[in-house]
């Protein structure tokens, strides 16, 4: 099926949305009211060729990706869909994988681990990664282009029964947006493969209830067809970046610049509350009550409690990968960012007395290594550090 080579440009641009009056025009013609909630699926289902997959693919078992493995598994069962191919580079990481999915009653015919990339490379449709960092995405990505250069036209990506060639690749490691370039790039050298970027947000315990955002780059009949096998299945929303795959990971790194932020401000609020003696618990009240924020109220409290476990959030090491690449694209367009080279440099602090696999909250050790206390004290009193 050679020509389904026409469904994905050489370079497709999105249709824009465009907001007239009182209505927002997409791409398509319709109009809605402006102030009326927007669609979580930006792209209209496709009709032709149908959206259907013969067989999708997960690798990558982490902390994110076993949640959204299992989320996904239930989903493809729950719709009739052949079981979910699942692997991970390192024994433990499945091990995890089963063990979860065996506590949220993911049905073990759902999924099905597999041992070797290139295997799922040439038999998968779509296959979603989630990586810890570029090295890991790169090598893994090299495995799976390896296997899908080796097809036999049994693969498909877009229409079902194994009549099509195509694959999609999809890619929710969070990576310095060049890699993802250049991953695209390399997909682009053989035929019948599409590269997506899509960068989730959210933390684990979002990941476990499908509460994910997902940001979106590249091919637009691609996108189409991996956001609504995404979505709700792993994720609540998926917000369109445009046919650069660069952009979705440079729009990602923007959003963890955000959240960063908001742990250093907090964590430099609550260390003058302590020091002052106005007490940290009242702060907490105070942005309980005027901020009304999920996300700072859980920074709040994981600080004042000192409970710095990195299940359920994310770890200081990615935290410090994270800033290091923020501030990298920053540069590169000449942004000053003040707030990502202080909370660098107390993550650094932090990571030195307790590690990189705490919460990244324990950013606040840093600062209060600055002010002159200890790192990880008691929530009652903290104590003076001596060094």
């Amino acid at each position: 099926m050679s020509g389904l080579r026409a469904h994905f440009n050489d370079n497709p641009i999105t249709p824009p949305v465009e907001k007239a009056g009182d209505f927002t025009w997409s791409g398509s013609g319709t109009r809605t009211p402006a102030d009326e909630k927007p669609e979580p699926i930006p792209f209209s289902r496709p009709s032709t060729p149908t959206p259907a997959h013969d067989q999708l693919a997960f690798v990558g078992l982490g902390a994110m990706g076993k949640r959204m493995a299992s989320n996904l598994a239930k989903h493809l069962a729950a719709n009739g869909q052949p079981p979910l191919m699942v692997f991970n580079r390192k024994e433990e990481g499945v091990e995890k994988f089963l063990a979860y999915a065996a506590e949220k009653d993911v049905p073990e015919d759902s999924y099905k681990v597999v041992s070797d990339l290139e295997e799922i490379g040439r038999t998968a449709d779509m296959i979603i990664t989630s990586l810890g960092g570029d090295e890991a995405v790169e090598q893994v990505y090299a495995q799976l282009f390896a296997g899908q250069e080796t097809q036999k036209g049994t693969g498909d990506g877009i229409m079902p029964g194994g009549r099509g060639r195509t694959t999609i690749f999809v890619d929710t490691s969070t990576v310095y947006p060049t890699t993802a370039g250049k991953l695209e790039r390399l997909a682009s050298t053989q035929p019948h493969r599409s590269f997506l970027s899509c960068p989730v947000f959210g933390v684990p315990k979002a990941a476990e209830s499908a509460d994910l955002i997902l940001a979106i780059s590249g091919d637009y009949f691609a996108k189409k067809h991996a956001a609504h096998a995404l979505v709700p299945a792993i994720g609540k929303k998926v917000m369109d970046l445009g046919s650069n795959v660069e952009r979705a990971m440079s729009f990602k790194l923007v959003g963890n610049s955000l959240e960063l932020g908001f742990i250093e401000l907090i964590s430099e609020c609550f260390t003058l509350c302590d020091q002052s003696g106005v007490g940290a618990d009242k702060l907490v009240e105070l942005i309980k009550d005027q901020h009304k924020s999920p996300a700072l109220i859980r920074y709040a409290d994981r600080i004042t409690k000192n409970r710095f476990e990195s299940e359920g959030g994310f770890t200081l090491g990615g935290g410090i990968t994270d800033a290091r690449n923020i501030r990298q694209l920053a540069e590169s367009h000449n942004v000053p960012m003040p707030v990502m080279d202080v909370a660098q440099q107390h993550m650094l602090s932090a990571r030195a007395h307790g590690g990189d696999e705490m919460d990244w909250t324990a950013l606040v050790g840093g600062q209060r290594i600055a002010a002159g206390l200890k790192p990880f004290a008691g929530k009652t009193r903290l104590e003076r550090y001596e060094g």
